[in-house]
């Protein structure tokens, strides 16, 4: 990944279901397929390419990750988290998070986008155990970083951007009109099947973290939802979240887990 960059990787983004399309062609580099990287898990679904693609994007050298594995897939927590301890390993201090998620807030739109404030983990899951491999007791004060969130903000331009709660369950099914009203009483704005393993991981690697929610559907409002349908929102609104994450980078300043400030 290093080589491929053009040297040590300083921010990491994991795409969401259907998010690869309108962000390849914004980073100068070169993709590697999971499975010539060792120990990476290949799960199969679609809208989820499977390759790591490595290079430049708005001046930082990049890892771009398309393609998730999820625990409904039967995969171990330490197992979908492999993205975020890869790029901490090649340099990344920063790591952006993405996913399509469905919106329980009434304020919010299908196409919206959420900046993470928070998280719900419901996947009754974590990739810090088993106990003894190390230690499980980590702070979560603050997941999703106050400063990135703060630069995300001033990078939205005209994009509706929300601040959330996000509700991480395990899936693949999608909620009963039950489960949603118990989800906005946990008080929970969107929810989804990701990320939130991926953002206790990055924590526990001392990462800073960015979590952006694309509001595919909204919860209640839409029925028979299916993933076609999530994947074709997520199409739809590649663009938007390529536009904020780009916005962020140039931001950035040029710092890695290997090199001192600079």
């Amino acid at each position: 990944m290093r080589q491929r960059a053009g040297g040590s990787i300083e921010a990491a983004i994991v795409l969401g279901s259907g998010l690869a399309q309108g962000l390849r062609e914004r980073v100068d580099g070169k993709t590697i397929a999971y499975k010539k990287l060792p120990g990476a898990p290949q799960a199969k679904l679609a809208g989820h390419p499977g390759y790591v693609l490595c290079g430049l994007w708005s001046g930082k050298r990049v890892a771009v990750f398309a393609g998730r594995a999820h625990l409904y897939q039967g995969f171990a927590g330490d197992e979908v988290t492999y993205p975020v301890r890869v790029a901490a390993a090649s340099g990344a201090g920063t790591i952006v998070l993405t996913n399509a998620a469905g919106g329980l807030n009434a304020q919010y739109a299908r196409g919206d986008l959420m900046l993470i404030a928070d998280h719900l983990n419901l996947t009754g899951a974590t990739p810090l155990g088993p106990e003894g491999k190390r230690d499980p007791f980590l702070s979560l004060s603050e997941v999703y970083t106050h400063r990135l969130r703060a630069l995300a903000q001033t990078s939205c331009g005209n994009l509706v951007l929300h601040e959330g709660v996000y509700a991480g369950v395990r899936g693949p099914a999608y909620e009963t009109p039950a489960e949603a009203r118990a989800l906005r009483v946990l008080g929970a704005d969107a929810v989804g099947m990701s990320t939130v393993l991926e953002a206790i991981e990055a924590r526990a690697l001392a990462m800073d973290v960015l979590g952006i929610s694309l509001i595919s559907n909204l919860i209640g409002a839409d029925h028979d939802v299916s993933h076609s349908d999530v994947l074709a929102a997520a199409r739809d609104g590649a663009e938007r979240i390529a536009q904020l994450v780009e916005g962020v980078l140039a931001r950035l300043p040029h710092k890695n887990r290997d090199a001192p400030d600079r």
